[in-house]
């Protein structure tokens, strides 16, 4: 009867998670979702059961699954195999983190330890996936507030790592609260009335901040005018059927009825240019004659007529070395006449001066871009994504370069597609001195899934975060313009061929977040080192406590 009641305990957390996640979640939810899972971790704890690691793993399991499975199961979309891995593994992860604390728990230390020890474990979890290799932050809890950003204007201050430890701190004062409510009536008025304002006052704080931002102006502040472009080229039938001056052509008809005199940029999605170019020759402009290459004389026709005109695009680029300049350089045939070959994907920027500037996407999707720990996890390597193009790891970039535009109409940042995920990632743009930030993006593997939803949702986090107006282009649904505040204009609608246009405003300044990046995820990292330390300080004077109490007893 007690498993069964811990099961569907387990379950209920994983449900609640699911309802409070976007698109169509109710985030406040996120605030009571893990009480269910804590409960069970208390009895676990009363009972002092015999492997409390393994116990909590078992259990958060089941919750971990439940969440993973019910809002990322749109990966299925591209390959079963990597879905259900995706799935298993990152539910795995999560469990490990919550049989730790189950552990943690078990040396019967002061209740207050053990909220703060879990808050450490599970931020220094979700900075651990921002970084390694299997990196994989959707379900960073702080994502759960993209669908509302009017109640997290303060990320501008925390990142999503503020919303991250804001449900968690909730969920454990609502837990205190359920524990004290019949036998202790002060505890319990003292936790609800802590807990009521732990959820309100943010969010007052916040919807004043949203009520009272100042956006910028016609009158006082700097602007371009852009044209994003939505060319919905299925991913899977036309996008490496066609040549890139067939891409070219399908993106200047659409955008060609909206671009004017006055239009400063034009911005492509991801997948612009979807068939490999060498770096060489188009930096350099050779080969222009070749279907590859044809696009950019497409480009350079508009450009006759719109002097200042910028074009920013996705483009698959390859380069070649006489030596192994990086990690991901492979080696090819002598017979070509070159050793070794990089292919990278790219965010490109042309204006009538050429190619005036490369970003190579940084941050890899694991499986699909970049194979993760291949000594490790080379047996993996047959359930990866299958999404068309160039197989195996891909190059990256040092640093994440800003594009200016032609005459210093701006200084662009051009994240692309999964780095928009990245809060900290995001604001080095800024920090490098982006004014403005475009997304482009290919969410057209997923279909009309709550996928690409999602991820465009992710968008407006790092609007907030940077203070910077975002200009998103997708390859189809939802290409949109973001303000500072995180509210959409003219989102567009999935599966539609089409641009849409406006004046983008310009800032400088920098918020405290985009200065400091995580540094409340590393706070709690070295708080989680700490705590790892006492324990283990802890469990070995309680060995040695008990070894010289049995020689006692064996003396007498």
């Amino acid at each position: 009867m007690k498993f069964l009641r811990r099961l569907l305990l387990s379950l209920l957390t994983g449900i609640l998670l699911w309802l409070s996640w976007p698109p169509h979640g109710f985030a406040f939810l996120s605030f009571f979702a893990f009480v269910p899972l804590f409960w069970v971790s208390e009895e676990l704890t009363n009972e002092k059961v015999h492997s409390p690691f393994f116990s909590g793993m078992g259990y958060s399991y089941i919750s971990f699954v439940v969440w993973n499975a019910c809002t990322t199961w749109w990966v299925w979309n591209s390959t079963p195999e990597g879905a259900i891995a995706m799935i298993l593994l990152n539910s795995l992860f999560m469990s490990m983190v919550f049989g730790c604390w189950q552990r943690f728990r078990s040396l019967n230390l002061p209740w207050i330890t053990a909220p703060v020890c879990f808050v450490a474990f599970w931020c220094s979890w979700e900075f651990l996936h921002l970084n390694w290799d299997i990196t994989w932050p959707w379900l960073n809890l702080g994502n759960i507030f993209s669908s509302c950003t009017e109640f997290v204007q303060w990320y501008e201050i925390t990142g999503a790592f503020g919303g991250t430890i804001w449900i968690l701190v909730a969920n454990f004062v609502a837990v205190f609260l359920l524990k004290n409510l019949r036998e202790n009536r002060k505890k319990s008025i003292i936790a609800a009335t802590a807990l009521l304002a732990w959820i309100v006052l943010p969010a007052a704080g916040s919807l004043f901040r949203y009520s009272t931002y100042q956006l910028p102006n016609d009158k006082t502040d700097k602007s371009i005018e852009v044209v994003v472009v939505q060319q919905n080229t299925d991913p899977w039938e036309e996008q490496y059927m066609m040549s890139n001056a067939e891409h070219t052509a399908r993106l200047l008809s659409v955008a060609g009825p909206y671009i004017t005199k006055k239009t400063d940029l034009v911005l492509c999605s991801e997948s612009a240019m979807a068939n490999t170019v060498l770096y060489d020759h188009f930096i350099n402009g050779t080969g222009r004659n070749s279907q590859i290459y044809s696009g950019l004389e497409m480009f350079d026709t508009t450009i006759l007529t719109h002097s200042d005109l910028n074009f920013i695009f996705g483009a698959s680029i390859c380069r070649y070395y006489d030596h192994k300049a990086s990690e991901t350089a492979r080696e090819v045939p002598a017979a070509i006449g070159v050793s070794y070959i990089d292919y990278y994907n790219a965010s490109v920027c042309y204006n009538r001066y050429g190619v005036i500037g490369t970003y190579y996407k940084s941050k890899l999707v694991p499986g699909v871009e970049k194979m993760p720990y291949p000594k490790i996890f080379g047996f993996l390597e047959k359930l990866a994504i299958d999404l068309g193009g160039t197989s195996g790891s891909l190059g990256t970039d040092s640093v994440q370069r800003c594009f200016e535009l032609s005459d210093g109409q701006a200084i662009v940042g051009c994240p692309i597609c999964y780095e928009s995920a990245y809060g900290e990632h995001f604001g080095k743009f800024v920090r490098n001195g982006a004014q403005v930030m475009g997304v482009i993006t290919n969410d057209a593997w997923w279909g009309e899934t709550p996928g690409h939803t999602q991820h465009f949702l992710f968008s407006k986090l790092r609007a907030v975060e940077t203070r910077r107006s975002v200009m998103r282009a997708a390859n189809t649904g939802t290409s949109a313009f973001i303000d500072e505040r995180g509210d959409v204009h003219q989102a567009t609608k999935y599966a539609t061929r089409t641009a849409i246009h406006q004046r983008v405003y310009l800032n400088d300044n920098l918020t405290f977040y985009t200065r400091h990046g995580d540094y409340l995820a590393r706070f709690f990292a070295v708080l989680a080192g700490i705590i790892v330390l006492f324990a283990i300080t802890w469990r070995i004077r309680l060995i040695l406590r008990s070894r010289k109490q049995k020689t006692v007893l064996d003396q007498e």
